[in-house]
């Protein structure tokens, strides 16, 4: 999600990153700079994906598992494979 729809996102549930740094302990900046870097305290941004009632990839998709390296392979053997044909 874009900065703009997670603060939209919020208002509407009527949560502010404020609150959110209040209850973690944590400086209003540090909640803003997750939002709008969309990276940062995993903690935080989990925070932000609950409150949001949204899995954590969907709000930060820097958080999507990535494909292992073994996967990696697999997929560009079958490729590769596939051109042998």
């Amino acid at each position: 999600m874009e900065a703009h729809e997670i603060y939209e996102k919020l208002r509407e549930k009527q949560v502010s990153a404020r609150m959110i740094a209040q209850v973690l302990g944590v400086t209003n900046q540090s909640v803003s700079d997750v939002i709008r870097n969309g990276r940062g305290s995993k903690r935080i941004a989990e925070a932000i994906a609950t409150v949001l009632e949204k899995p954590l990839d969907m709000v930060f998709p820097h958080y999507a598992p990535k494909p292992s390296h073994q996967e990696k392979l697999s997929v560009l053997r079958n490729q590769l494979l596939g051109l042998s044909n």
